[in-house]
């Protein structure tokens, strides 16, 4: 039952870059890569394996999963870009120049740390997903393969996340590869912890309980009292690893787990798509706020409702016909559309 969180998730993050929404969007990345460490540890054990055969499904489902979408988001951007390049307000979104810029956004890996300092970047937020490959990487080599790895790999993202506050700044604890490690960790370290617990019993309303409070904690980053700020970042971790737990034992119907699957489709190219939704805002006449890549908050009902549209056709034609493709080929997705 992770469809809906994960759309909303994406909403958030859409609301920090195209409506200035502060810090809800920096921490629902966390989330997402907390859930990412949590799904694809419990897959790996679960339905695919450590030998060979099972980590080449493994990767064929990633592949599927990750590329066919973000391949047609960034052909459309480019299309944009080169005939529309004036209504373009955001820095990072420009046509390549050299061969290794073309293959960094054919393959989204970009060759740094700290991969967001890599421009050009013809979808934004795709920076995070080089932080996932690295680590969906890791994990199929096994790093969370035993209790005794995930425990030792969740205390070196733990003493990394010390080392930046003496000799790094919060970039280093956000958006570089190295800083992913800790909440991909706990995600991890979540598996074991839940096959160790006795059933944990769910409850509709405290999910929404913690999710609400995950919203309101994210207000406290942009506090003036820094150890507020940064106190925040780690309450949002115990946060969402509770919502995970409560999430991953909640007992529904077949009707339910459809639509929250059904939901869940929406999350990946929502994330995608949105700074593309934007320059396609720009061109129907509406006002972005001076000199930024962002728009009014008048705007939001029909700023989404182009969203939806768009990310529709491609999850009705694109991301649905690949799951049913996948399940045909037995190399079945926990939770359908991861």
């Amino acid at each position: 039952m992770f469809g809906i969180l994960r759309t909303l998730l994406a909403i958030n993050v859409i609301l920090l870059h195209i409506f200035g929404v502060p810090s809800l969007g920096n921490y629902s990345v966390s989330f997402f890569f907390i859930l990412s460490g949590f799904l694809m540890t419990h897959i790996m054990q679960n339905t695919y394996g450590y030998n060979l055969n099972g980590v080449k499904k493994f990767w064929i489902n990633r592949v599927l999963r990750l590329y066919p979408i973000y391949w047609i988001i960034l052909i459309l951007t480019v299309l944009l870009i080169f005939i529309f390049k004036d209504v373009v307000r955001n820095e990072s979104m420009f046509i390549p120049t050299n061969f290794g810029s073309w293959i960094s956004n054919l393959s989204i890996i970009y060759p740094n740390l700290i991969p967001h300092r890599i421009n050009p970047r013809l979808i934004p937020p795709s920076w995070a997903l080089t932080n996932e490959l690295v680590f969906y990487l890791l994990i199929s080599l096994g790093i969370s393969k035993t209790r005794t790895r995930t425990f030792l790999w969740l205390l070196l993202g733990i003493l990394y996340f010390v080392f930046t506050y003496f000799y790094k700044t919060g970039t280093w604890r956000y958006s570089a590869i190295p800083a992913s490690s800790l909440p991909f960790a706990i995600g991890a370290t979540l598996y074991w912890i839940n096959m160790t617990l006795s059933k944990i019993k769910s409850n509709v309303y405290l999910i929404l309980f913690l999710y609400l409070l995950f919203c309101l904690n994210a207000l406290h980053f942009g506090s003036d009292n820094i150890f507020i700020g940064e106190t925040s970042i780690y309450i949002n971790y115990i946060i969402a690893s509770l919502m995970i737990l409560q999430l991953f034992n909640f007992e529904t119907d077949k009707k339910n787990k459809k639509i929250d699957s059904y939901v869940g489709y929406f999350s990946y190219p929502f994330y995608l798509s949105h700074d593309l939704i934007f320059i396609l805002s720009m061109l129907l006449g509406f006002d972005n706020l001076p000199g930024q890549a962002r728009l009014p908050m008048i705007d939001l009902l029909p700023y989404f409702i182009i969203l939806f549209i768009f990310c529709f056709i491609l999850v009705y034609f694109v991301d649905i016909k690949v799951d049913n493709y996948k399940k045909r080929s037995r190399g079945i997705s926990f939770m359908g559309n991861n």
